[in-house]
């Protein structure tokens, strides 16, 4: 039994005439009547009643039309899929990421998802997580990564990992030598100098939100706008500062995590659920998964 099979039972029960549906088929009537005659051995069962007045269905063929249906419906909407997934090659992909972690994401990925989608264009878009959620609204991206505070119902968010925000300190610091611990508690640096992001920046706000909650008061004596230039100016023991973990770790620092709930976000992938490149974001997704794991391992 094959698609064909249904194909002519479906054109024979509504022409209800072989000679009208094997011209509409553009086949000769001898040859869809050994078609049919066939089909109905193999079932064991009779599917037309021959009659002089024309061709009617028994039981066995309402009901084998009826399911033949169905499938030929299902293999129809896969064909538009895979139709669709072949589209996928030249179509462009645009990545939205949180300023600093596109370069700590998007290296391990894109080569992986490169090899997949060789022909498809990616478009990335560097901001802050309100105009990222914004512009994935507005349809100028596909896809976001990202923490997030709120969620939008609109969208559908993928976690990806969870990072903690750690206390990078100077190597050469004498309070290095009585830590053992890899969680430290703030009040042992309540003299040091801290360099910290500038006000307004979210990240900045989550730091704030760790530092109130455990009545923390750093000394800042330094503010920038990046976490690389928080890690580089901490390696020349100008101080002490809040970095992510994704940070890359400098041989002249010393990295402990705080005892505070405030000290950990979670990381997605965040998408439309209307959108249009369902396949495309599904794998950036898993490849996206597989490299954090893979690289969680090295750890």
């Amino acid at each position: 039994m094959t698609l064909k099979d249904m194909e002519y039972v479906f054109y024979i029960a509504q022409f209800k005439n072989f000679s009208k549906a094997a011209e509409h088929l553009f086949i000769s009537q001898s040859a869809l009547s050994q078609s049919i005659n066939k089909l109905e051995e193999e079932l064991g069962l009779q599917l037309f009643r021959r009659t002089s007045k024309g061709v009617s269905l028994t039981y066995a063929g309402e009901f084998f039309l009826k399911e033949s249906e169905k499938i030929i419906s299902e293999v129809k909407i896969l064909k538009e899929k895979l139709e669709g997934l072949s589209s996928c090659k030249k179509r462009t992909l645009g990545i939205g990421v949180f300023q600093f972690y596109g370069r700590y994401f998007l290296p391990k990925i894109i080569p992986e998802f490169r090899k997949l989608f060789p022909d498809v264009q990616i478009k990335i878009i560097e901001d802050s997580p309100y105009n990222l959620e914004k512009i994935l609204l507005e349809d100028e991206v596909d896809l976001v990564i990202s923490a997030f505070v709120d969620f939008n119902p609109k969208l559908i968010y993928k976690k990806i990992v969870t990072e903690h925000i750690l206390l990078a300190v100077p190597k050469i610091n004498p309070l290095t030598s009585n830590i053992k611990d890899k969680f430290i508690d703030l009040s042992s640096f309540k003299n040091e100098n801290f360099i910290l992001l500038m006000k307004g920046i979210k990240a900045r706000k989550n730091i704030d939100k760790i530092c109130e909650s455990l009545n923390f008061n750093p000394n800042c004596i330094l503010e920038t706008k990046d976490f690389e230039t928080v890690n580089s100016l901490v390696s020349k023991n100008l101080g002490v500062g809040f970095v992510p973990g994704s940070v890359e770790k400098l041989d002249g620092v010393v990295y402990y995590k705080i005892k505070n709930s405030y000290s950990q976000r979670e990381f997605f992938i965040a998408y439309k659920k209307n959108t249009q490149k369902p396949y495309i974001i599904s794998e950036f997704t898993k490849l996206t998964l597989l490299s954090i794991n893979k690289e969680n391992k090295k750890i």
